[in-house]
């Protein structure tokens, strides 16, 4: 029978509507608003559509027929409802149904409706997210923990890399039943966030590294493998991705990005985010969020790559950010192209700002407001939320309240939080150590909300900022299913597959920039091992991050070298002649090398050095230059790309700066009528001053190497780009990878591989390598691709997209693609 037999074309719409209707309010009875909360169903009515089963760990599943699974303890006192058949987690404890209780809606539509539960006290505890709070154990919580929890904590910072997989899961698990058993507050389990992370998770390349692959698919595999051993740790939020356009050169948190090019940034921070937030099937069907998924933050928004003179925003001297070429919003691509991704997710949910003050070419701050972008509402409120109608969760870089407070310096920490709140961000990194007092300061910058904007005004702001919060809570399932499998947390996480997954990934990404002679090359079928000769490399101590004693290793690891290699080698002195350290005991210094003959090395096939690209000295922050001479004022020098003595005194060198702060002088007034106080922009001008370099040392490894070694192949581990005069006619051949900062370099293999002609090399240069610091002086620090490059003793010039393979110069459809004139931003329509 055909049931739209003699029914007119309008009429036929109309059945189909209402019998689609029909069938949807079967199947999918949740959609209004005005339906909840809803009653249980009655004892004995209709279908049970759930069974739970008591875990291996303690906690208690409940699977839903072709529905969510919850997780949940017993012994907690939270209950479950049952409705249509199906169980529910009673998370206000009314035993009704409420909207946010509801799995089958969305999550957007869930964390808009639980904002009503919420009292503003635990608001503001939400929007604390301190580095660490209790002592991590599997057998029971401790007091600052707990206290954080009852405050409403919900976003703290997962346990170190050192912590086993058992313990994650079980303090976890802890974790998510303390919360379950507080009857006072609404049910919201706590979610882990994490920066990125070794130690437990497999190895990968670098940001930078993968960029240097050329293939997103790289970074997409990347984000969807390490997502999987994130979420059986637990960690559903990354303080990441960086995607900063690596425009200034000097810039010491270049590692961490996907280069200067923005087509090329765009693509990769677009890759990688879309494989973090995903979860995929068997087949690598792209499934949306789920339980691999993990949700991102794009930072550091809106690009803190334009550093005036590549200093660092983590430091008071390095505040600022310029745009000499006017290209502000090229530095917003990145964050634009992750707001439109490929997969189910759709869009990137959370970001995190800079700490810098934007400065134009003629000293204007950028939207007019000279503070940094946690307070600046033009950035945030205008520019992200309304340009670019972009809605996600924001969390302030950590430490801006106080220390990193640029251009509010004045304000008391309740008025810097209000400002951040009006500002358009929604939590604020770093903070909340202090528990209730923490909360305390947050509250008085609540009742200050209130008298400037009202309580409607002020409650707005709050209720839509733990909206945009408790998103990435719901989203990623947790709320429904916050437990943890111990089994999982202990295999998963750093599993073979993956780190084999991440090898490959490293050995693409190492660029060969020269190769005289084909000194590299294929390896011959039944070839011996070729004699090679690595020297030891000296190493000064270090203090402050990273402390570490002096040494005199050999630049390879001999044991992984000799799978490949005859190897030759310094010998070290039997009695060290170096200072002592904290143990008495004698250190290594330079003279207690004895360098292998020269009869030795001229019977080598060729010699193998690995160095560092130059690294800058008088470290205040994660090795950023900063040097304070009483405490509170800054000398300014300037960052050397090279090894050698840099002094910067060309006519590139700015002898006013751009950025700076505005400073109260006083000057005598030339009519008598007493002293004028002004306020005039600092000069943060370092014409005239010296780097320092705290390895020129490895200069002179290649160099003496070079002089004493018919061939040598050089590897270079680059976290910047560098100055290659100084050496690169005095080797044969130089490998390129990308590592530093928090990143960490490839290992030793994926070198020995290429070079021992067991691999071809497939990189290609994410950055330009500058002809000299005069060019590095010349461009603009907003301007990506605008420097004169090396140009080599072969006549390859160390441009963006250059890399050799066994054939010569790389020319396919990667540097077809990306090898063109960078794209210009434009403001958003």
């Amino acid at each position: 029978m055909n049931l739209f037999k003699d029914i007119t074309s309008s009429k036929k719409i109309l059945f189909i509507l209402v019998l689609l209707t029909g069938v949807a309010t079967l199947f999918f009875t949740t959609c209004k608003t005005e339906d909840y909360p809803r009653e249980p169903d009655r004892p004995g009515s209709g279908k049970v559509k759930w069974a739970e089963s008591l875990t291996s760990d303690g906690w208690t599943m409940v699977t839903n027929e072709d529905g969510a699974t919850l997780g949940y303890s017993k012994s907690s006192g939270l209950q479950l409802i049952q409705v249509d058949g199906y169980a529910f987690k009673d998370l206000n404890r009314n035993n009704m149904l409420d909207l946010f209780e509801d799995w089958r809606v969305d999550s957007y539509t869930r964390a808009a409706a639980i904002v009503d539960e919420i009292p503003i006290e635990q608001m503001m505890g939400m929007k604390m997210n301190p580095f660490g709070m209790g002592s991590v154990n599997p057998d029971a919580l401790d007091d600052a923990i707990m206290n954080a929890l009852d405050l409403g904590y919900r976003q703290l910072r997962a346990p170190g890399s050192n912590a086993p997989g058992k313990v994650k899961a079980s303090w976890n698990n802890m974790v998510q039943e303390y919360i379950e058993s507080l009857d006072n507050i609404v049910c919201i389990p706590a979610v882990w966030i994490a920066d990125p992370r070794s130690g437990d998770v497999s190895e990968w390349p670098s940001n930078l590294a993968m960029a240097a692959t050329f293939d997103p698919e790289v970074g997409a595999e990347y984000g969807r493998l390490m997502s999987e051993e994130w979420r059986a740790m637990g960690i559903s939020m990354q303080v990441a991705t960086q995607m900063d356009l690596a425009t200034e050169p000097r810039w010491k948190r270049i590692s961490g990005t996907f280069g200067e090019d923005p087509a090329l940034s765009m693509d990769m921070a677009r890759a990688v985010i879309n494989g973090w937030q995903s979860t995929y099937d068997e087949d690598g069907n792209d499934l949306g969020w789920g339980e691999h998924s993990v949700n991102n933050q794009m930072k550091h928004w809106p690009g803190d790559g334009a550093a005036e003179g590549g200093r660092e925003s983590h430091t008071r001297d390095g505040a600022y950010n310029v745009f000499p070429g006017g290209q502000f919003w090229t530095h917003t691509l990145p964050f634009a192209a992750c707001m439109e991704l490929p997969g189910k997710t759709e869009t990137v949910t959370a970001a995190m700002t800079n700490f810098s003050v934007g400065i134009e070419a003629d000293g204007s701050p950028v939207g007019g407001e000279r503070v940094a972008t946690s307070y600046s509402s033009y950035k945030i409120n205008t520019v992200l939320r309304g340009m670019y109608g972009w809605d996600g969760y924001i969390l302030t870089d950590f430490g801006i309240i106080t220390g990193k407070n640029y251009g509010v310096e004045d304000l008391t920490p309740a008025e810097c939080m209000l400002a951040i709140l009006e500002a358009g961000c929604d939590a604020y990194g770093g903070e909340g150590r202090n528990g209730q007092e923490s909360v305390d300061v947050a509250m008085e910058a609540y009742a200050l909300g209130v008298k400037k904007l009202g309580e409607e005004g002020m409650n707005e702001i709050m209720n839509k900022s733990t909206e945009r919060t408790l998103r990435t809570h719901f989203n990623i399932g947790i709320v429904d299913n916050p437990y943890l499998s111990i089994e999982k947390a202990e295999t998963v996480p750093n599993n073979a597959e993956h780190n084999a997954r991440g090898y490959q990934a490293m050995l693409r990404s190492v660029v060969m920039l020269k190769n005289s002679g084909d000194i590299i090359h294929q390896a011959s079928a039944g070839a011996g091992k070729p004699t090679v000769y690595i020297p030891r490399a000296y190493s000064p101590a270090t203090t402050g991050r990273g402390v570490r004693s002096a040494s005199a290793n050999p630049a390879f690891n001999l044991e992984a070298a000799g799978e490949y290699f005859n190897v030759v080698t310094d010998a070290l002195a039997k009695t060290l002649t170096g200072p002592a350290d904290d143990r008495g005991n004698p250190t290594v210094s330079p003279k207690d090398i004895i360098r292998a003959s020269a009869v030795k090395i001229a019977q080598c096939d060729f010699a193998l050095v690995r160095i560092t690209s130059p690294q800058n000295g008088n470290p205040t922050y994660m090795g950023f230059v900063g040097i304070t001479t009483d405490g509170k004022e800054y000398t300014y020098l300037p960052i050397s790309l090279q090894y050698r003595p840099y002094t910067a005194n060309s006519e590139f060198v700015r002898l006013e700066s751009i950025g700076g702060d505005m400073i109260e002088v006083t000057e005598t007034s030339p009519d008598g009528y007493g002293d004028l106080k002004t306020r005039v922009k600092e000069n943060r001008s370092y014409f005239g001053k010296t780097a320092i370099i705290r390895n020129e040392s490895d200069l002179d490894l290649v160099l003496n190497t070079a002089s004493a070694a018919d061939k040598v192949i050089l590897a270079l581990d680059v976290s910047n780009p560098m100055v290659f005069k100084e050496f690169e006619s005095k080797v044969d051949a130089i490998l390129v990878g990308f590592g530093g900062d928090r990143s960490a370099y490839l290992p030793d293999k994926a070198f020995l591989e290429i070079i021992a002609g067991q691999i071809e090399p497939s990189g290609l240069l994410p950055l330009q390598m500058p002809a000299n610091m005069e060019t590095v002086e010349a461009q603009f620090e907003d301007v990506p691709r605008d420097m004169e490059c090396h140009v080599d003793s072969d006549g390859n010039t160390y441009d963006f997209a250059f890399g050799l393979d066994w054939s010569g110069v790389i020319k396919d459809d990667r540097t077809a693609k990306y090898d063109v004139p960078p794209i210009v931003g434009e403001p958003p329509e």
